[in-house]
C-alpha cells in the first residue's frame, strides 16, 4: 500500500499534463497536423491548389502543405494537404462551393469546304459569318460550302461526328473550362479534328486505296460567349480544296 501510495502525486502530475495539452490552441500544433486527400472534379488543378493555399492561415503558411497531383491522363486530379483541423475545415467548405458541377455550355461546330471554283456564300449564322468574312481576306479560296454541323451541349469535354465530301467521316472532340471570373471566357483545350478510315467510291475497274485516319487540327485556344472562331484550316491532298471548322461558344 505503501508503495501505491507513492505514485499517486505523479500520476496526478501526468493527468494535469495530458489537459493541458488538449486545451484550446492545441489544434495549431504541428503534431496535431494530418494529411487529406482532396479530389479535384471539375476546377482546374492549379486554381485548386492556389485555393486550398488561400484556406491555410498565415501563422501556418510555413507549416501547411498543398501537393498538386494527377494521373498521366490527367483524368484523375486531387490535392494531397497537410494541415490542422480547422485549416482542414476552411479546404472542405472552399474546395466544395468552387469545384462544384459547372453550368452547362454549348458550342457549335461547322465544318465548310474551301474552293477556288467560284460559288455562292454559305448561310450561316451572324457570328459565323463574320468569322469567315475575317479570313477571307486571308485565305486564296474562292468559295466556301457547308458541309455539315453539329450542336454540342456539355459541362466539361465533348465529341461528335461529321459528313464531308464523297461520304468521308470525321470526329471532333475537345475539352473547355472557364478562364475568367466572369464566366465569359473560355479555354479549349485538347481540341482535334480526325479524319477517319474511308474507302472512295470508284468507277468500274478501278481500284482506290481507302483513305487512312488522320489528325487535321489539333489545338488550344480560348474564346469568348457567343464568339465563333475559325478554329483552323486542313489543305486538301492535291491543295486546290481545303477543309475550314467553325465554333461558336453559343451559351
Amino acid at each position: 500500500m505503501r508503495v501505491m501510495n507513492r505514485w499517486i502525486p505523479i500520476l496526478l502530475v501526468l493527468l494535469t499534463a495530458s489537459t493541458a495539452a488538449a486545451a484550446p490552441g492545441a489544434e495549431n500544433d504541428p503534431a496535431r497536423f494530418r494529411g487529406v486527400r482532396y479530389e479535384i472534379h471539375y476546377l482546374d488543378l492549379h486554381a485548386a491548389e492556389v485555393l486550398a493555399w488561400d484556406q491555410c492561415p498565415s501563422v501556418l503558411k510555413d507549416r501547411c502543405q498543398v501537393t498538386a497531383m494527377s494521373t498521366q491522363d490527367y483524368r484523375v486530379k486531387y490535392l494531397d494537404v497537410g494541415a490542422d483541423g480547422p485549416t482542414h475545415e476552411k479546404i472542405a467548405r472552399a474546395l466544395a462551393k468552387a469545384d462544384s458541377t459547372p453550368p452547362t455550355q454549348v458550342f457549335q461546330v461547322v465544318l465548310l469546304a474551301a474552293s477556288n471554283r467560284p460559288g455562292d456564300a454559305p448561310s450561316l449564322a451572324p457570328g459565323a459569318q463574320k468569322a469567315l468574312a475575317d479570313i477571307r481576306t486571308f485565305l486564296p479560296f474562292k468559295s466556301y460550302q457547308q458541309l455539315d454541323a453539329l450542336w454540342l451541349r456539355t459541362t466539361r469535354s465533348a465529341d461528335g461526328h461529321l459528313v464531308g465530301q464523297d461520304g468521308r467521316q470525321y470526329t471532333v472532340a475537345f475539352k473547355y473550362r472557364p478562364a475568367g471570373d466572369e464566366g465569359k471566357e473560355l479555354f479549349v483545350e485538347e481540341f482535334r479534328l480526325d479524319e477517319q478510315m474511308s474507302f472512295p467510291a470508284a468507277k468500274a475497274g478501278e481500284k482506290l486505296p481507302p483513305r487512312n485516319p488522320r489528325v487535321l487540327i489539333s489545338t488550344s485556344f480560348g474564346l469568348k460567349q457567343g464568339e465563333t472562331i475559325v478554329v483552323g484550316t486542313s489543305k486538301a491532298d492535291d491543295g486546290d480544296e481545303a477543309l475550314v471548322l467553325l465554333l461558336t461558344a453559343a451559351g
